[in-house]
């Protein structure tokens, strides 16, 4: 598993906290970007493209949606293991905030 950086799980949990609908498209993309660089070769590297690709080509909210959804569940179920508890805990944070992201772009 890569090391998550803190710094990184910090400014997406942070961000996340303001509303999904907060943040600007750019921003996201960049945010991913710098996810998918730290996560190379984990399979949710791909769910991050597929998410990274969607807001690009401006999918329909409940398209989005439903890869945050995807990815809130891949960032527990994938990134939690062999960290520390501080990081896992935080990892745990970002899952659910995701996918309270995913909820909230579909009502």
């Amino acid at each position: 598993m890569a090391d998550v950086d803190q710094a990184n799980i910090d400014n997406t949990i942070a961000a996340l906290e303001q509303g999904v609908s907060a943040i600007p498209i750019e921003q996201a993309i960049t945010v991913i970007e710098a996810w998918q660089q730290q996560l190379s070769g984990l399979a949710i590297a791909n769910d991050l493209g597929e998410l990274k690709d969607a807001l690009r080509k401006e999918k329909s909210a409940d398209a989005i949606a439903n890869l945050l959804s995807k990815l809130g569940g891949d960032t527990s179920s994938e990134l939690t293991i062999e960290t520390s508890e501080e990081v896992a805990e935080k990892i745990r944070r970002l899952s659910s905030l995701l996918t309270e992201a995913s909820t909230t772009l579909r009502s």
